[in-house]
């Protein structure tokens, strides 16, 4: 007699918990010392700072998604792109699916010293799925951008930097990152001018 009434109370839990927006992986709730090393690591003056101070972090809360995310790019900044990689995979797993981290994830495999065809393969899956995502991203727009680069469809690549540059136009970031989506897009032009067939 109790399993219809039961069964109702799931589905009424079950609806509630799917109306209910879940908060993002950067705003989950934290103990404070652990969000108190995340500050401290997010204003650090060196990469490797950051790094040490993100992996202090981590240790204190395994599933604390803004210092992973902090670590991959501190790691990436050292040109540690395959322990970046595995940070970000970590993170992607708790995680799955959020279009800053398919970005990071793309950006690490773009950066790998020699990546393989398999390596670049999966940094455009990553790379178009968060473009898709976030399609007004330039930073999403400039690593589909490099690994159609190294893909070698330069035309294609060239249309992603385009892009990567226009959205940086209508909100500029540090000069930095704006000459590197200008140097991309060039880099595309040069490529398309050598290795397009003459008319």
């Amino acid at each position: 007699m109790r399993r219809p009434f039961l069964a109702a109370g799931l589905l009424a839990l079950l609806a509630l918990r799917a109306g209910s927006a879940e908060p993002s992986w950067r705003d989950r709730p934290l103990p404070p010392d652990v969000e108190q090393l995340n500050r401290t690591a997010d204003n650090a003056a060196s990469s490797a700072t950051a790094a040490r101070l993100y992996g202090q972090s981590i240790r204190l809360f395994s599933s604390n998604g803004p210092a992973l995310y902090g670590l991959g790019r501190a790691l990436l900044d050292q040109d540690r792109a395959g322990d970046s990689l595995k940070v970000f995979r970590r993170l992607d797993a708790l995680f799955p699916g959020e279009p800053e981290i398919l970005e990071a994830l793309a950006a690490a495999l773009a950066r790998l010293p020699e990546p393989r065809r398999a390596d670049i393969a999966e940094g455009l899956a990553f790379a178009e799925r968060s473009v898709q995502l976030q399609p007004a991203s330039p930073p999403a727009w400039h690593v589909l951008s490099v690994l159609r680069h190294l893909d070698g469809d330069y035309a294609a690549a060239a249309e992603a930097a385009r892009r990567a540059v226009e959205l940086d136009a209508q909100n500029p970031s540090d000069p930095e990152t704006t000459a590197r989506y200008q140097q991309q897009e060039i880099a595309c032009n040069d490529a398309l001018s050598v290795f397009s067939p003459l008319d």
